[in-house]
């Protein structure tokens, strides 16, 4: 072998060394990291033969040294109790050669023991296969199965909680709709163990996956179901995702409206009930308007004529106090049937242009002797426009709020009746500087028998049902009365109506009346009623 043979065996032989000193360094380094891995890891290894003994052992958590458990077994450094429990896990690996698993308390019977996951697996020789021992590994588990059974028993009381709840609650797989859980109170509903899919079998399924594709939760939907008896019943649905046992589901709650709903056609029913019975009464009324007011016009009558014949001064306060009575009945019956029939829909409706001229007269005419005797300053502001309105039914309304003005203003007060244009309609003011209305009875004041300041319900000072006929009478010929008012200061109410454009008739002279006397001429009255006769009899007569 020359010399340059020789260098170069050399130098394989160096490259050989480094390349030998370099592959050490890496399993020291990897050695040096795994056993550094097993420091920060609360896992323990170790390594068994057949008979159980230590071959290898890492255990730093519990404070073993590996050189002093070498060749010894668990029953050498464990609790009795333990190795045994192991030792028959470790015996059945070396017998089937099949690993287990186990979790296993370090103390048996005791709850407050430590647990830990023992895994056991057989050490097989690569070429027969025979078993040479065992590899064993465990791990502190008692953090996390303090955890679990926390959680399980947390579940285990919302199970209790819902199952004993009436809501019916259900538990459904978010992709096939199958039920994961679900109370007694939702299976005695909707019989939850035979349907696959519990939305589509409620008709719901449609309405939930669109809202959620809306990315929205559902809320207080409303359905409704028939159930094995045929018998409708009526839900409200409210749904939102959430993850059970480790899967997206859906939780839904119902609500059953079922009672509600039967409850609300009974209202619904006797509701209707009660308007048919009114709307039986108004009629009633209405039709018996006739009969109820032909008595009291004949007692009213003969009561002009009796007058005639009582001289004596008691007998004439007695007269007068029956004809003040009869008065008071006559003007209630007559409320009492105007709002009858207004409620009956027993009143025509007859639009026509009417002057506001002419019906501020006849109102003046009417209430200008009342006004006097009271000492109220009353006064109608002329006005030449003319509305569309019935004509009956608007001075009737016109009528009662200047009556009303009247009665409410003491003496030395004013009432003024006027007009104010509102574009294409006409506003009908009615002031006074009367008692005025305090906010709380300015709620009320349209109701029937309500009165300000008549607690005594003084039947001198009205009956109350003015402005409740007023308020139908508006809704009648379309017009809404307002009111502003302050007490002590007085009070305005005013409505409107659409005015109409009339050119003014030339009036021809008007006819004196007076001229033509009745005397001696003969009189055709017609009257069904007799007492009306006799009564109309007798008064002429006088």
């Amino acid at each position: 072998m020359n010399d340059t043979d020789q260098s170069e065996k050399i130098a394989s032989l160096e490259e050989e060394v480094r390349q030998l000193r370099e592959e050490l360094d890496k399993s020291r380094l990897s050695e040096k990291r795994f056993l550094d891995a097993l420091r920060l890891s609360p896992m323990a290894l170790c390594h068994h033969d057949t008979r159980l003994r230590y071959t290898w052992l890492y255990n730093g958590h519990m404070g073993f040294v590996q050189n002093e458990v070498i060749g010894k077994t668990d029953w050498d450094i464990l609790p009795k109790d333990l190795a045994d429990r192991m030792g028959v896990i470790k015996r059945r690996v070396l017998e089937t050669g099949i690993g287990e698993r186990v979790e296993m308390p370090s103390v048996s019977g005791d709850e407050n023991s430590e647990y830990f996951d023992l895994v056991v697996e057989p050490m097989k020789d690569p070429e027969n296969g025979e078993v040479m021992g065992l590899a064993c590994s465990g791990i502190d588990v008692t953090d996390d199965r303090r955890r679990r059974e926390a959680y399980k028993a947390s579940e285990e009381n919302l199970r209790f909680i819902f199952n004993a709840s009436p809501i019916p609650i259900v538990v459904t797989h978010l992709v096939d709709g199958r039920a994961l859980f679900f109370n007694k109170a939702a299976d005695d509903a909707f019989h939850i163990g035979t349907r696959e899919n519990i939305f589509e079998g409620l008709g719901v399924a449609q309405e939930i996956n669109q809202t959620f594709a809306k990315g929205e939760a559902v809320h207080d939907h409303k359905f409704d179901f028939e159930n094995e008896a045929g018998e409708k019943q009526y839900f409200t649905l409210s749904c939102t995702k959430i993850f059970y046992d480790g899967e997206t589901a859906v939780l839904s709650t119902y609500h059953d409206l079922t009672q509600e709903a039967k409850h609300q056609q009974r209202l619904e029913e006797a509701k209707e009930k009660a308007e048919l019975a009114s709307i039986a009464k108004s009629q009633f009324l209405a039709s018996a308007s006739h009969d109820l007011r032909q008595p009291l016009h004949a007692m009213g009558l003969l009561l002009s004529v009796l007058e005639q014949f009582v001289q004596d001064p008691a007998g004439m306060k007695v007269l007068e106090r029956i004809t003040n009575s009869l008065e008071t009945m006559n003007e209630l019956f007559s409320g009492i049937l105007d709002i009858s029939k207004l409620d009956a829909n027993a009143v025509s409706v007859k639009l026509e242009p009417i002057s506001v001229r002419d019906c501020f007269r006849a109102l003046e005419t009417e209430f200008s002797t009342v006004a006097l005797e009271k000492g109220v300053d009353l006064r109608f502001i002329p006005c030449s426009g003319h509305i569309n309105t019935d004509a009956v039914q608007f001075e009737r309304l016109l009528r009662n709020l200047v009556a009303n003005a009247i009665r409410y203003t003491e003496h030395n007060g004013r009432v003024r009746v006027g007009v104010r244009r509102h574009g294409d309609a006409l506003g009908f003011y009615v002031y006074d500087t009367g008692i005025g209305i305090s906010k709380d009875n300015q709620k009320v004041i349209f109701q029937e028998f309500r009165q300000v300041g008549n607690p005594e319900r003084d039947r001198r000072k009205g009956l109350g049902l003015g402005l409740a006929i007023c308020e139908r009478i508006s809704t009648l010929i379309g017009a809404q009365i307002h009111l502003r008012s302050q007490e002590g200061k007085g009070s305005v109410f005013w409505f409107n109506q659409p005015s109409v454009l009339i050119e003014e008739e030339v009036k021809g002279p008007e006819v004196d009346l007076d001229e033509f006397g009745i005397a001696g001429s003969r009189i055709l009255f017609v009257e069904d009623e007799i007492d009306v006769q006799v009564a109309t009899q007798y008064m002429l007569e006088a």
